[in-house]
Formats: C-alpha cells, sequence, structure tokens
C-alpha cells in the first residue's frame, strides 16, 4: 500500500494593502501641512508680509518712474512750464509755474500712472519663503509665495520746484512731480496697505545773475578780476577757548 505523500506549504502573510498605505501617507501628508500652516501663520505671517511690502514698493516705485520719465522724454514744451519775471532793466527778479502747463502735465502724469498701476498689478512676483527665515544660506530656499498688487485709492501728483545755488549769483532751478498712491499688498491668507511716494525731476534750468567784480575769501583777502581795486577789510579776530 502506498502512501502518499503530499506537499504542505506554509499559510504566508499578504503583503499590506496598498490602498491602506495611500490612507496613511495622505493623513500623514496633511498632518504635516496643517502643522506647516500654523507654524507660518504663528511665526512667519509678518515677516512675509514686511518682504511683500517692500518688493512692491519697489517695483511699483521703479515703473512709475521709468513711465514718467518716458512720457515726459517725448513731450514738447516742458520749458515753458515756468514763468519768469523781469524788471524794467530785463533782469530775472522771479519766477512762478505757468498755471496751464502745469494742469496738462499733472494730468497726463495721473493718466499715466494708473495706466503703469494697472500693467503691474498683471504681474506675477513670488518671494522665497527661505528669505523671510532671515539667513543669507537659505534665502533661496523655499516655495516661493505668490505676491499680487492691488491699486487703492487715488493718484496724487504734485508740481513742484526748488533751487540750488551754483558758484556766485547762479541759481539752478528744478522742477520735479511728487507722486503718492496708494496700494494693496496680497499674499496668501494676509493683505496689507502700501503706500509709494517718489519723486521724478523733469527740468533744469540755470539761473545767470551779476557776476561782481570782486568778492572776498573765508580769509579776507580780495579774489577777482577786479581784486587789486578791492578795499581792504578786517576779519574780527577769532577767541580762543581759554584751557
Amino acid at each position: 500500500m502506498r502512501i502518499r505523500r503530499g506537499w504542505h506549504s506554509r499559510r504566508r502573510r499578504k503583503p499590506r494593502s496598498r490602498r491602506k498605505i495611500w490612507i496613511v501617507f495622505a493623513i500623514i501628508t496633511m498632518f504635516v501641512f496643517v502643522q506647516f500652516f500654523l507654524y507660518i501663520e504663528r511665526n512667519m505671517k509678518a515677516p512675509i508680509m514686511h518682504l511683500a511690502q517692500i518688493r512692491v514698493k519697489q517695483i511699483a516705485t521703479e515703473s512709475i518712474n521709468e513711465a514718467i520719465t518716458a512720457q515726459v522724454a517725448n513731450k514738447a514744451g516742458i520749458d515753458d512750464l515756468i514763468d519768469w519775471k523781469t524788471d524794467q532793466a530785463g533782469k530775472i527778479t522771479g519766477f512762478m509755474l505757468n498755471y496751464s502747463a502745469h494742469m496738462q502735465i499733472t494730468s497726463d502724469t495721473i493718466k499715466t500712472v494708473r495706466t503703469t498701476l494697472d500693467q503691474v498689478s498683471r504681474l506675477s512676483e513670488h518671494i522665497p519663503l527661505g528669505q523671510a527665515l532671515g539667513s543669507p544660506i537659505l534665502a533661496s530656499f523655499g516655495p516661493s509665495i505668490p505676491i499680487k498688487i492691488e491699486p487703492k485709492g487715488e493718484v496724487k501728483v504734485d508740481l513742484d520746484t526748488r533751487r540750488q545755488d551754483v558758484g556766485i549769483n547762479n541759481v539752478l532751478v528744478e522742477v520735479f512731480l511728487r507722486v503718492k498712491t496708494e496700494l494693496s499688498v496680497v499674499v496668501p491668507f494676509d493683505m496689507g496697505p502700501q503706500s509709494v511716494e517718489t519723486e521724478i525731476p523733469i527740468s533744469y534750468l540755470l539761473v545767470v545773475g551779476d557776476v561782481p567784480t570782486y568778492y572776498y575769501d573765508n580769509k579776507g583777502n580780495p579774489v577777482g578780476d577786479n581784486g587789486a581795486n578791492a578795499p581792504t577789510i578786517s576779519l574780527p579776530a577769532q577767541e580762543t577757548e581759554a584751557h
């Protein structure tokens, strides 16, 4: 009588289901994401907004300056912005801004700034998260945080002048535009205001007056073409401090 010998194999464990692995992985990923978001909310919100405001101000200022400079370069009659006042001998006694030219360039500048800000608001800007940590090594690392720029409020434009003495009886008059506007800086889960103010020179005018035949230096010596005929003067003696 033959005895049949059968092969008996041990019962192997079934491998873990891939579905369970993906569920565990998803739970861990969600937990890490929530903890990362809470960390950003507690510690990184203010630095990120600060960096975004600096970047937005830089972008807006450069864009406005370039747009207005191009506008002024292509506009004739800039020198007509100033009306000079003279006396009976034809000497310049003062000046004032031409009101009609003033209003025209101010109106054109407001339109230019609005158009520029609309173009800037369509830009796609990002800052690395590592910059908010304040570390030079990590400044270029980390996920990029998107920044959005939104124009806010009215654009204010003032046309003004300032003077600077150049040499003897020479005055350099600078005509410049002062632009002020308000923007909104939008980053994920936060929004903040940012003011932008910039000055753009649009014209320089040199006023040349009567040059004296002589003048005195800080030592009381006459200087100039006719210095030999100048009367002598004596400067008051300087008091020395007692030790």
